[in-house]
């Protein structure tokens, strides 16, 4: 898929386990998600991963944000890892990718989309159409708020 934002174009791809776009958005995701933690990747997110569908937006070849899905059941997808490039946000990459695992989501029967906003972004997700469900809770050491949206 080719998104035009800008004058950028930005192209998302599937990542497969073990090929070179998933490591690179692993790179990221480690980069973004876990370091300012000081954290890493655990082996325990490693093996979920395996249960995940992974996509990567790509802008001249470099992998600029991240996202992927794990199907709870036939009908329920949750969002996790969404990772950005800081100097890519302003591109709307996040809106992109967003747009992209909705549409990849529908099409394959799922209803609900549910992801674990961190507090202070749950903005972004509220932006694009998701509810917030329930209070705050920790994951990661930091607050999180659950967001659905219908498909």
């Amino acid at each position: 898929m080719t998104d035009m934002d800008r004058g950028t174009t930005i192209l998302i791809f599937e990542a497969p386990l073990d090929s070179g776009l998933y490591f690179d958005g692993l790179r990221l995701r480690e980069h973004i998600l876990r370091r300012p933690l000081g954290l890493t990747v655990s082996r325990d997110e490693l093996a979920d991963d395996t249960m995940r569908q992974h996509f990567c937006a790509v802008d001249c070849g470099a992998v600029v944000g991240t996202v992927s899905l794990r199907p709870l059941d036939e009908t329920k997808l949750h969002l996790k890892q969404m990772a950005v490039a800081e100097p890519k946000r302003a591109a709307r990459i996040g809106s992109h990718l967003v747009k992209h695992v909705e549409r990849w989501g529908a099409s394959g029967g799922f209803r609900l989309m549910i992801a674990h906003a961190r507090v202070g972004a749950e903005g972004f997700y509220l932006k694009h159409g998701y509810a917030q469900e329930g209070s705050v809770f920790f994951e990661q050491t930091i607050p999180h708020m659950r967001v659905t949206k219908r498909l």
